[in-house]
């Protein structure tokens, strides 16, 4: 069930959704700000997690489980996150597995998280390998996008989501970049659960959403996850947009568009081809051990190719569009 409003922290819905014993767990950057005062509210035992991509680990995931299995917690535990999609990955990852699973509430609590993260039960960590390479799906009981929490948001945050949003505007809604800010995200979320509704694991449709990750995830390997998130799904629109101008799918003239309205992102590419090229390799779109991506051949539409909503890339054919943005972007 999907809530979308206002005041939701301090009101009765939180409550009504946690009606036995209930563990949040919280970006410890929430614990004072957020955090505290919902675990009373919700009367519930309150863990803090570290902050950003780095606590999709192993050792986070570890640090939760280990908090469940001490608490002799049950079944019947809800567990709530509160926190920006990295939270809501790694707790929707442990909530799917302690005991086969117990009843999960997502609280995300940054515009990607709303967006993105939190829509469409998808959880993971990271490895050492790559992005996201361990995860399950598995739906949430609830997710809460409470629109108040998006006040105190910090200008590179709202970035970051602003990024996912523009994506789906390239693969789905050409309509996006007329929308109001506000009215651009409950449309960015509506989007994604249709889609998701169509495709819940992923075998055609839902592959569109991937548009902009195959580069973006490969640039937060190689970074070790220094570079956030959204910068790098932006980054990865761009690039994935110039490739399919180059594959002869969009016009030249798509292109730039696509291109002047990443232009205020400030992309940067610190990155070593070889590397780059190594990362993409740990794709979850590949098969037959190619690269495949999604493409668009014009602003709003995702090529389908044939129900497979992806292509088999070429390393030949990624060398003009990566020797193009070394040239733009060093």
């Amino acid at each position: 069930m999907l809530y979308i409003g206002r005041q939701f922290l301090g009101g009765e819905l939180l409550p009504s959704l946690c009606p036995q014993r209930t563990v949040l767990i919280a970006d410890v950057a929430l614990k004072m700000l957020y955090a505290e005062k919902l675990a009373e509210r919700l009367k519930a035992d309150l863990l803090c997690i570290p902050s950003g991509e780095m606590a999709k680990t192993f050792e986070t995931r570890s640090l939760i489980e280990q908090f469940l299995l001490r608490g002799g917690y049950g079944r019947d535990t809800t567990m709530v996150a509160l926190g920006g999609g990295t939270t809501t990955d790694v707790v929707g990852f442990v909530a799917s597995t302690y005991l086969r699973g117990v009843p999960l509430v997502l609280v995300p609590t940054t515009l990607l998280g709303m967006v993105d993260a939190a829509i469409g039960g998808k959880t993971a960590i990271n490895t050492e390998f790559g992005k996201n390479l361990l995860g399950t799906f598995y739906q949430p009981k609830a997710i809460v996008v409470d629109l108040d929490l998006l006040k105190t948001l910090p200008e590179a945050e709202k970035r970051n989501g602003l990024a996912e949003i523009f994506k789906m505007g390239l693969i789905a809604r050409p309509d996006f970049f007329e929308l109001e800010f506000e009215e651009l995200v409950r449309a960015s979320i509506q989007q994604k659960i249709a889609i998701v509704e169509q495709d819940p694991q992923e075998k055609g449709l839902r592959r569109i959403l991937n548009f902009g990750h195959t580069i973006g995830h490969a640039l937060e390997t190689i970074s070790h996850y220094q570079m956030p998130h959204g910068l790098c799904v932006a980054m990865g629109c761009v690039i994935e947009s110039h490739l399919s101008m180059c594959l002869g799918y969009l016009s030249k003239g798509d292109f730039k568009r696509i291109h002047s309205l990443y232009e205020p992102f400030q992309l940067p590419a610190q990155y070593n081809r070889k590397d780059l090229l190594a990362a993409m390799g740990t794709d979850k779109k590949r098969a037959e051990g190619h690269i495949r991506f999604v493409l668009i051949d014009q602003i709003g539409r995702a090529i389908p190719f044939e129900g497979h909503y992806c292509r088999p890339v070429a390393v030949e054919e990624l060398e003009k569009t990566l020797d193009w943005m070394e040239a733009t972007y060093h």
